[in-house]
């Protein structure tokens, strides 16, 4: 078995510079056209793949990514990481993803595993960029050593946020609009004519929830209408949350709101799931729509009244930003939310 080239196998046969040939290999525009043909049909001629790090070791990149995410199983960050993953292989870089399960506090079963060590870990590897997805960011009140660890992490390497911009850390931020979301969900029901509506869903310390549970009062208020503190249910994200805010609802023996506005898909299947259990309909007893679209509800039964968040674009956006971060050209970046919209349903 012959041995397998190396890049200075390579600079021989093309008669160039081993520093030329890696050059070439990074898509360095310092060498001559005619030059960079060579080098490259050597390379097409011999099917030379070069070693990432031994690749690295030269140019220092590894062409590799890091992504954070804090709960792999829930369906927006599944979404997001395909569409970041599959833009990242379309650039010539490889993902690795390091799921720290955070967002799911509740769960027994799993271990959380610290984003500060999470960072360390990405620190001492050869890691190019870093895409966050959720964690702590997202809690009202934010670990001081997690935002210890992101200022160091960020002074080192190239960091993308998905969430919101926190004053004192310098990172660059990618945010959702949490308030359009709730207010195009809550006006479809007013619209419909519903008047008493209740919120489920959402986690009281994290401020996606603080926000969306903010912007729901508000609508109603700017409706002439008045939320009941009785018929708003903060427990959790999760199939099973949305279940168990039906039932606790229904347990204490009070009259069920007209329509509910749920944090997500998954809190108004779940819901949905408690209202039939009780030979409650939905929408015929009761309306129920949600501020965040997941995969799949479209062929749920009945088809949920949904909000779009746009996650296609929101994986460009972070992956046209951490270019431009690893170019250093990071003074060409502006702010902006996406914007989400309405999909309508048959859930109201």
């Amino acid at each position: 078995m012959s041995k397998p080239l190396t890049i200075k196998d390579i600079a021989e046969l093309a008669n160039v510079s081993i520093a030329t040939v890696s050059r070439v290999l990074n898509n360095n525009s310092w060498v001559a056209d005619k030059t960079r043909s060579r080098v490259e049909k050597v390379i097409q001629e011999h099917n030379f793949s070069p070693n990432l790090i031994a690749r690295g070791m030269i140019s220092k990149k590894t062409r590799t990514l890091a992504i954070v995410v804090s709960d792999i199983s829930n369906p927006y960050f599944v979404m997001l990481v395909a569409q970041i993953e599959q833009l990242s292989l379309q650039a010539g870089y490889k993902v690795t993803l390091y799921d720290t399960q955070s967002a799911n506090r509740s769960s027994t079963a799993t271990d959380i595993i610290p984003e500060e060590t999470i960072f360390h870990s990405i620190r001492d590897s050869q890691i190019d960029g870093v895409i966050i997805l959720g964690g702590n960011i997202d809690y009202n009140d934010v670990p001081a050593d997690y935002l210890h660890e992101l200022n160091i992490l960020t002074s080192a390497i190239p960091v993308v946020v998905v969430g919101r911009q926190l004053p004192g850390v310098d990172y660059n931020c990618v945010e959702r609009d949490q308030t359009t979301c709730v207010t195009l969900a809550t006006k479809q029901l007013i619209e419909k004519g519903y008047k008493e509506i209740g919120f489920i869903g959402g986690s009281k310390n994290v401020y996606i929830t603080r926000e969306r549970v903010a912007a729901f009062r508000q609508t109603l208020e700017n409706a002439g209408l008045t939320a009941d503190e009785n018929n708003i249910v903060r427990n959790n994200f999760y199939l099973q949350h949305g279940f168990e805010a039906i039932e606790n609802l229904l347990a204490k023996k009070t009259t069920l709101p007209q329509a509910f506005v749920a944090i997500n898909d998954h809190v108004a299947k779940g819901a949905i799931r408690a209202l039939k259990d009780h030979h409650i309909s939905v929408p015929d007893d009761i309306a129920i729509v949600s501020c965040e679209y997941f995969p799949g509800s479209e062929y749920f039964i009945p088809r949920i009244t949904t909000v779009n968040h746009q996650n296609e674009s929101i994986g460009k956006e972070v992956m046209a930003r951490l270019m431009k971060l690893m170019n250093e050209s990071s003074s060409e970046i502006t702010s902006q939310k996406m914007p989400p919209s309405l999909m309508p349903g048959e859930s109201c």
